[in-house]
């Protein structure tokens, strides 16, 4: 009687640990799939923003040219967060580089003056 109660409890839990792996193979699909799927859709080449150029300023902080709908802006990034800088034009615009960007956006500042 032992041995068939011994045989039962072996065949319980391999049955128990299949049904697990089932159950976790079935979760990592569904995983998968909605991480390919519309929840999990990424970010691609084709985003409508893009980081055109960055430079360091230091610890923790960065000028940033980013490209939305076609349009160029300089964007700060620092601890406190991000600050629209300027518009350096459009895309089909001549191009510039970062230096020239930053200098033409700096004397547009400085043309509208302090704010209050």
């Amino acid at each position: 009687m032992t041995s068939e109660l011994g045989g039962a409890t072996i065949a319980s839990a391999a049955v128990s640990l299949f049904v697990i792996l089932g159950v976790l193979m079935g979760a990592a699909l569904l995983a998968r799939k909605l991480r390919d799927g519309h929840w999990g859709r990424r970010a691609t080449s084709q985003s409508q923003i893009n980081i055109i150029a960055s430079r360091s300023l230091g610890a923790q902080s960065s000028l940033l040219i980013v490209e939305a709908e076609g349009q160029r802006f300089l964007v700060g990034a620092g601890r406190a967060g991000l600050t629209a800088i300027g518009s350096l034009g459009s895309r089909n615009s001549e191009n510039r580089d970062f230096a020239t960007a930053i200098a033409e956006a700096g004397q547009d500042l400085e043309r509208s003056g302090p704010k209050a």
